[in-house]
């Protein structure tokens, strides 16, 4: 975490948040290394030790027990003055000996305050540095990015433009919280117990994301062009040094849609409460809503539970796609069309029509361009159409082409 103006923040290296293969799971052993120049360190190995114990009971309870980082503490060593001043984990870790390494996933290297670094931490592929600081916030932060986590943010708007502000999530550990992750990091990582997804109005109980519980972990919307995560944290969230809290209430997060357009240039972007000021979460009684597109009311919640209702507000059908078919060999048409134009709660569905009969329903999946079916026909003339569903149930207008099967 860089120092920057006193507010922490964190580089991370440009390999990082690629999504896990197969999820995080199992253990990573890790090393904290206790290290200096001529001077004693600030930390005792007892104090490292505690950082390491709760730094890993973070990462069970976080991951309902899938995952855990086990720590040990080696050091402290001391390293000439101008390998801290290289301000890289790896650069230190290469210079001292390589046995206090062996047998180990990851190494958090713990620095008296370098000055030449402008960062409390900041961490690599398999390295953490934290500069002159030790708490089990920092390390599970930088940790966090080794995972293939980036920050959790805010979307901040005013004036009539808004920004990222890269650490403005005030929940999670991946930003400017000292909380559990949220459901979209937790989702890459593969901990959630399960995820609801609306299809149509009606209403969903999910649990909370600290856990552990059986119920779903998110709410999630998928619209034409954003989707959103919609989260119950069950107890009240610290900021990232204590300076503030945050009430339990049920939290909204937003990024793209998956091959979709943007709103939001960037994902895992939590949205501020207009009700609720300086207050992220919703209470029991509020509304998320997009207008024009859909609502989630807060019915109720409590630690281990809430009750939303979701509703499409999206009453526009999408317009007609563009059409092209062609007869390509005996019994079957081609059928070529663009993604029909949806901007409310996007494309569900395209249903392929002859001669006025439904004969394929293709679900739309991830936004395409383009598609392509190729659907049998008898000998003759037909007439061929095509027309989209949205998710909020819309139905548009067909588009239809002759074609003559020889």
């Amino acid at each position: 975490m860089r120092n920057v103006l006193g507010v922490a923040v964190a580089i991370v290296a440009a390999a990082l948040f690629a999504a896990p293969a197969l999820g995080v799971s199992g253990q990573m052993r890790t090393v904290y290394v206790l290290t200096t120049w001529n001077q004693q360190s600030p930390f005792t190995t007892a104090e490292t030790e505690r950082v390491a114990a709760e730094t890993d009971t973070f990462f069970r309870a976080s991951s309902a027990g899938r995952f855990a980082m086990p720590g040990s503490v080696a050091g402290p060593i001391q390293l000439p003055m101008s390998v801290f001043n290289s301000c890289d984990a790896t650069v230190v870790r290469n210079a001292a000996p390589p046995s206090l390494f062996e047998g180990f996933e990851r190494a958090v290297i713990i620095t008296p305050q370098v000055d030449a670094c402008q960062f409390h931490g900041e961490a690599n592929p398999t390295e953490v540095f934290l500069n002159g600081r030790l708490t089990r916030s920092l390390a599970a932060h930088e940790l966090g990015h080794t995972l293939g986590l980036g920050h959790a943010s805010r979307w901040a708007c005013g004036a009539g433009r808004c920004t990222v502000d890269e650490y403005g999530n005030p929940f999670s550990a991946m930003g400017s919280g000292d909380g559990d992750f949220d459901a979209y990091e937790k989702s890459w990582l593969e901990w959630l117990t399960d995820i609801a997804r609306p299809e149509g109005d009606g209403t969903h109980e999910i649990g909370p994301i600290e856990g552990p519980t059986t119920l779903p972990q998110a709410l999630v919307v998928t619209t034409a062009s954003s989707e959103f995560w919609l989260e119950l944290r069950g107890r009240s969230t610290p900021s990232f040094y204590g300076e503030t809290v945050q009430p339990p209430g049920v939290v909204a997060v937003a990024g793209p849609a998956p091959g979709g357009g943007w709103v939001f240039p960037r994902s895992n972007l939590v949205l501020p409460n207009p009700a609720g000021g300086v207050r992220y979460a919703y209470q029991a009684g509020e509304s998320f809503v997009r207008r024009g597109v859909f609502a989630v009311s807060v019915e109720s919640h409590a630690p281990d539970r809430a009750l939303l209702r979701f509703s499409w507000l999206d009453k526009v059908a999408p317009l007609r796609p563009r059409l092209r078919a062609r007869a390509i060999r005996r019994g079957r048409v081609r059928l070529t069309w663009y993604s029909a134009r949806e901007r409310g709660s996007g494309v569900r569905s395209y249903e392929l029509r002859l001669d006025g009969n439904a004969v394929q329903v293709v679900d739309a999946g991830p936004a395409l361009n383009q598609w392509q079916v190729t659907i049998r026909a008898p000998r003759g003339v037909h007439r061929v159409a095509v027309l989209a569903t949205d998710r909020a149930g819309n139905r548009g207008r067909a588009a239809s082409a002759r074609v003559r099967v020889r």
